[in-house]
């Protein structure tokens, strides 16, 4: 008479019951074993010599470029990105096209600040563009007390200068080459003659080359052609650079007495 071995009925009773276990998982739609650490399941297992591969490039800067600057890159674009007929004839006029075309700067429209002062002044002063914090209009931020103090020593009052800027709003390292081609060199002549100031300071000779002049030839007065019009022209260092240089002060201060003789 054969007995039943107790371990062989035991074995088949866990079998049974982890099948079961299993045929339960199933039904409630569990079908997958999960880990809580990622794993590529594609990926072929890198060798202990493997040589790590390099980390990606950085993605090249982005960089903001004006309208008159994308003109210029277009395939077959003209020189000129500003259309000279279409300047406007008067000051008045030329102060509102100043603070609204679009072809001259990118950006909001606040952040330009408008040139100040009645035509036929004394002196026009020309900056590069205005200061950040030129908000109230041109030369009225913390620049305002060095240029105050100039014009004290020159014997000008505030009212007989024009202050203006040959761009309408900040720009970060502008290319002064590449603005000129495009057209800025003409608005700049054409706001001079509109606004017809018996001597021009151009505060700032990086900006010479929108009369087509390297800053190393500017040692001397020079006279520009501004619609057919002549009119004297000193370059001057920055106003910062001024302000910063007991040296520059010198040199400038003596070629303002000998301009002004």
């Amino acid at each position: 008479m054969m007995h039943a071995d107790p371990l062989n009925t035991r074995d088949f009773i866990a079998l049974e019951s982890l099948e079961g276990a299993l045929d339960w998982w199933r039904e409630a739609g569990v079908d997958a074993d999960f880990a809580d650490e990622a794993s590529g399941w594609l990926v072929e297992p890198e060798s202990e010599n493997a040589v790590a591969a390099p980390p990606p490039p950085a993605p090249p800067p982005i960089q903001r470029k004006t309208a008159l600057e994308r003109a210029l890159e277009q395939p077959g674009a003209p020189s000129l990105a500003i259309d000279p007929a279409a300047l406007p004839a008067t000051l008045e006029k030329f102060r509102e096209w100043w603070m609204t075309d679009t072809a001259l700067a990118e950006g909001a429209l606040d952040r330009r600040v408008p040139p100040r002062g009645v035509a036929g002044a004394r002196l026009m002063i020309v900056l590069p563009q205005p200061f950040d914090d030129d908000g109230d209009g041109l030369l009225t931020g913390g620049a305002a007390p060095f240029c105050a103090a100039m014009l004290r020593a020159m014997g000008i009052a505030e009212h007989e200068v024009y202050f203006a800027s040959a761009l309408p709003a900040p720009m970060a390292m502008p290319e002064w080459d590449r603005l000129a081609a495009a057209g800025l060199g003409q608005v700049l002549r054409h706001h001079i003659a509109l606004a017809a100031p018996q001597r021009v300071l151009l505060c700032g000779r990086a900006q010479l080359a929108l009369f087509g002049i390297a800053p190393e030839q500017a040692r001397e007065p020079l006279s520009v052609d501004c619609n057919g019009s002549p009119h004297a022209l000193l370059a001057a260092p920055d106003l910062r650079n001024l302000a910063r240089s007991a040296v520059r002060r010198e040199n400038f201060w003596n070629r303002w007495l000998d301009w002004t003789r």
